[in-house]
């Protein structure tokens, strides 16, 4: 089945999402990037650093709830408030 917006053009039935955590440290987010899979960035005080890609969404979550992220002032905290899960992130849908 081919659905099309108002404008005859298709449109794909796959929705994108992006998500995000409030750490302690700053908010996490994973978003899409095309063809490099998913970026993770740490967001703090109007400043993003990309630490990372990865295959899934799920994994880049995975990375920080393990805290194997490659940003020590995450990785090294003694205490790790992350979710264990991507479906625990906040989402928010991609127009």
């Amino acid at each position: 089945m081919l659905v099309v917006d108002g404008s005859g053009n298709p449109v794909s039935m796959m929705r994108t999402y992006v998500y995000s955590f409030k750490s302690a440290v700053g908010t996490f987010w994973v978003r899409p990037e095309g063809n490099k899979g998913w970026s993770l960035c740490i967001a703090d005080e109007g400043t993003i650093e990309v630490l990372g890609h990865y295959e899934s969404s799920v994994s880049a979550a995975d990375g920080v709830y393990r805290q194997c992220t490659g940003w020590d002032e995450w990785d090294k905290r003694a205490r790790n408030d992350a979710p264990p899960g991507l479906l625990l992130w906040t989402r928010k849908l991609v127009k």
